[in-house]
Parts: C-alpha cells; structure tokens; sequence
C-alpha cells in the first residue's frame, strides 16, 4: 500500500494535495487496469498442461487470474485422488496431496455426476473463485471435459 501511494504522496503533502494526488492515484491505476485489459484481450497465454477444462478458463479470465487458475492445474500433479464411496450419482473421493518432501495433506472431494457439482473441503473455490488442484484432480478422475459453468466467474 505504501509503496502504491508513495508515488503520488509525501509526508510533507497538505491534506488539500492529498486529496488531489490520491484523485490521480485513482486515474492512475484504473489507466493501467485498462490497458492490461486491453493487453488481455489482444494475446492469450499457452495452456500449461493442454487441458480442455483449462481451456474453458484460458478463453474467459484475464491473464493474472489465468495464471492463478494455471498454478492450481499444475499443483495437481501433486495430487493422488482415490475414490472412497458413492452413493445416488454423489462420489466422495479422498485426494492425497505431496507437500514437501515426505509430508501429506488429505482433502476430502465430493463429485455430483447429474449436477457436476464439485466440493472440496479447502473451499478455496468459495474465498478465491477459482477451482483448487484437488477438485482439477477429481474432475480429471472423473473424465470431466468441461466445467459447469457456475466455475467460471465473471470479472
């Protein structure tokens, strides 16, 4: 933060320049939103692991929140998914993730066939908005070529 607004204010500036200077801070970073959009809607990053459902992401996001979505698909080589039980089309899988070195994380996954409706326990589609590597991992146990679409969010 302090960094962002040390370009536009100093310690010395009068609360009138403050005023003035944080409006142009504003103009300033709404300038460069633009433009990356723009830089966005011009090129289009590779996908990482030639995905389908990475695809679906590549075609929608901007490019910083493709590149979050991308870290989740590569996280996913960590990951060993293992079906636990299923019952009404409703699957729970068990999905084992390699931390460091010898340490494991478990994640709890459950997969609705009719729906596609995909829920981890880490919920990090729910705080961040985008799918995590254990739910990539089950939906690609899964056989999954596309998304619902309630996983791709509008920006």
């Amino acid at each position: 933060m302090h960094a962002f607004f040390n370009k536009f204010i100093t310690c010395n500036s009068s609360l009138r320049q403050f005023v003035k200077q944080y409006d142009n801070c504003l103009a300033s970073r709404e300038k460069r939103k633009r433009e990356f959009d723009a830089t966005d809607f011009h090129t289009m990053i590779p996908c990482a692991i030639k995905s389908v459902i990475e695809a679906q992401f590549q075609h929608v996001y901007t490019h910083e929140k493709f590149r979050e979505v991308q870290a989740q698909f590569r996280g996913k080589v960590n990951c060993i998914t293992r079906s636990m039980h299923s019952t009404l089309g409703f699957t729970t899988y068990e999905v084992i993730e390699l931390v460091f070195n010898s340490k494991f994380n478990m994640f709890f996954v459950t997969y609705d066939v009719v729906s596609r409706e995909v829920k981890c326990q880490c919920l990090v589609f729910e705080s961040r908005g985008i799918l995590c590597h254990h739910s990539l991992s089950v939906l690609s146990f899964e056989r999954v070529n596309n998304v619902a679409p309630k996983y791709i969010l509008e920006c």
